[in-house]
């Protein structure tokens, strides 16, 4: 499973935080009171949305 931003101009799926109680994102973009996110299927998002690339979600470097 994946969090993804409800906002209809999301394109980005982030790793759920495993210490949080509502669908948010493992990495500081949850930090952003304004956002709504639901807990998605990664492999139906997966062909239109990127994977985040920060190291608490889907690895890589910060951005």
């Amino acid at each position: 499973m994946a969090v993804r931003n409800r906002s209809q101009y999301a394109d980005t799926l982030h790793r759920p935080d495993p210490d949080s109680d509502e669908p948010e994102p493992a990495c500081p973009v949850c930090y952003d009171d304004r956002a709504d996110y639901t807990l998605v299927p990664v492999n139906a998002y997966r062909p239109h949305y990127d994977l985040c690339g920060y190291p608490q979600c889907f690895g890589g470097e910060d951005r």
